[in-house]
Parts: C-alpha cells; sequence; structure tokens
C-alpha cells in the first residue's frame, strides 16, 4: 500500500493509493494544533491532529519530550486515539554531522509492533559528503544570485525495519511517497507518523503549508 502527503489545499492531506496507483482515497487532513507559546515554543514540539471525514480527529500527537541537538537527547511524540487511549509512540533523534550519525525514527505501537528507520543509506552519505556538499553549496550560491535553482538535497530515503531486519515501511525521497509493506499497522498511527516526518522533511511542493498550516 502507497501513501503520500498532498499539499495545495487549506490543509495537508494523507492519501492511500490503491494497487498500481489506480484511485485512492483520503485519511486525514494535517492540522497544526496552536500551543499557546507563539514564537517562543521549542523547536522539537508537535502538536497536531488528523481530522478524517467526521467532525473532530481520528488521531492526535503531541509532545512527550523535546529533543536536542546539543545533547543528542530524542524527541519523543504520543499519538492518541479521539478518546485519549494511546495508538502508539515515535521517537526522533536529530542526526549529529560531527559523529557521522543519521536521524533516526522509532515508531512504536500498542498492538507490539517497533520499527527503526534511519535517513539515508550511507553509502549515499559517504557520497554526498565530499560531492553532494560542495555542489549543494555552489547551487545554492547560484540560486541566491538568481542564476540557478534549488540546492541539491541529503540522502532522504527512510527503510523502517523491525528487530530481524525485514523492511516493513520505506519512504521514497525522490517521488515523495510512503510504502508500507506491513498491512498490519493501524493507518491512523501510519497517517500520524507521515505527518511528523512532513514536519521535518516536507516535500518539495509543501509550500506555505510546511510543518502545515501553521498558526
Amino acid at each position: 500500500m502507497t501513501f503520500n502527503v498532498r499539499y495545495g489545499t487549506s490543509f495537508p492531506v494523507v492519501v492511500r493509493h490503491g494497487e498500481g496507483h489506480a484511485g485512492h482515497d483520503a485519511i486525514g487532513l494535517l492540522c497544526r494544533v496552536p500551543d499557546g507559546q507563539a514564537g517562543a515554543a521549542h523547536p522539537c514540539a508537535r502538536t497536531f491532529d488528523v481530522v478524517g471525514e467526521g467532525p473532530g480527529a481520528i488521531a492526535r500527537v503531541s509532545t512527550e519530550e523535546t529533543g536536542s541537538h546539543v545533547s543528542g537527547r530524542p524527541a519523543v511524540y504520543r499519538v492518541d486515539d479521539p478518546y485519549g487511549a494511546r495508538l502508539g509512540r515515535i521517537t526522533y533523534r536529530h542526526g549529529r554531522a560531527l559523529r557521522g550519525a543519521r536521524a533516526r525514527w522509532t515508531v512504536e505501537s500498542v498492538t507490539g509492533h517497533c520499527v527503526r528507520g534511519y535517513r539515508g543509506r550511507l553509502f549515499w552519505w559517504a557520497l554526498w559528503w565530499p560531492v553532494g556538499l560542495p555542489v549543494s553549496l555552489v547551487w545554492l550560491i547560484l540560486s541566491l544570485l538568481g542564476e540557478g535553482d534549488d540546492a541539491f538535497g541529503k540522502p532522504r530515503r527512510v527503510i523502517w525495519r523491525d528487530s530481524s531486519r525485514r523492511a516493513r515501511l520505506v519512504f521514497r525521497g525522490v517521488a515523495d511517497e510512503y510504502q508500507v509493506l506491513d498491512g498490519s499497522w493501524d493507518p491512523r498511527l501510519v497517517a500520524a507518523l507521515l505527518g511528523l516526518h512532513q514536519s521535518y522533511d516536507p516535500s518539495e511542493g509543501s509550500g506555505e503549508n510546511g510543518w502545515y498550516a501553521r498558526p
């Protein structure tokens, strides 16, 4: 099953595609919830709803612990259903360039599923640092001068694997789509993960809805 996040409407929407992308259905809108702290909110703080066709949310993501670039402390997010019962937990650890560490995502469901994924493959990171980074800097300078397009991006692909190293979920950065290889995952938790991941690594077409619908 393939999912993606579509922008261009008032709120980004998580879409699930059928086989061969023949037909699709909307799982829910991604609606940011104001935290009441205006611009003083922690950069890792996240609170948003996944809103279905009904009058209320089908899931809410909220911050349990804020992360830290300096100490490497991960950010932890709770995913609840509309009645406050937990659907799962998502943990995000920032990559630390000086230590060669990649950003890491861990997803735990209440049903016992647990998968972990790293941003980018080691091979592409090894190629990006000596080649991609200088090219990215040149493209950035050209774009600032109005002579080039967007900068060359870092590796984005994420493969979430279980404890036996079997792939369960794949984010393809070039196509900006998510492939769920295990049909037993709760689609509400999947939608929450997509929304959270997009808040950190949005699609190129996110436009004004990057970190969706900022209050």
